[in-house]
């Protein structure tokens, strides 16, 4: 059993702070225990000494690093949650990555509320199985 201190269900990365602090306030209001990140380098410092079931992080984040290369870090950690990446665009050499990064699902924005809870929690369930 994880400690719960260190554990959250889900992390979220956006660079857009309302639609973190949405996104954020949606998991948690279904009883989730969310982190929510505005930038790259604060997700990854959290997951060094704590554990999440699954990230949901936008691919553009204003930054030089995007979503995927956040997933590829902290796999490298040895992170093994399960990833939803949000993105408004979608190229297929983007999807292709996404895919050999075993990206859980590549939804496109905009996103509906109740889709994106599904696929989160078919993301948990996944992630639950795998731990």
């Amino acid at each position: 059993m994880q400690d719960s201190n260190k554990h959250v269900d889900i992390m979220v990365l956006d660079d857009d702070v309302d639609l973190l602090t949405s996104v954020a306030e949606l998991f948690a209001d279904c009883g989730y225990k969310v982190k929510g990140f505005a930038d790259p380098e604060s997700a990854v410092e959290f997951a060094v000494d704590r554990t999440f079931s699954v990230g949901v992080f936008d691919y553009r984040l204003g930054s030089v690093k995007n979503g995927l290369d956040v997933v590829e870090t902290l796999q490298a950690m040895g992170s093994k949650a399960s990833y939803v990446m949000v993105t408004a665009d979608v190229d297929r050499s983007t999807q292709l990555r996404a895919m050999g990064l075993k990206v859980f699902e590549f939804m496109r924005k905009p996103v509906q509320p109740q889709e994106l809870l599904n696929t989160v929690e078919r993301a948990l369930a996944q992630s639950a199985r795998a731990a």
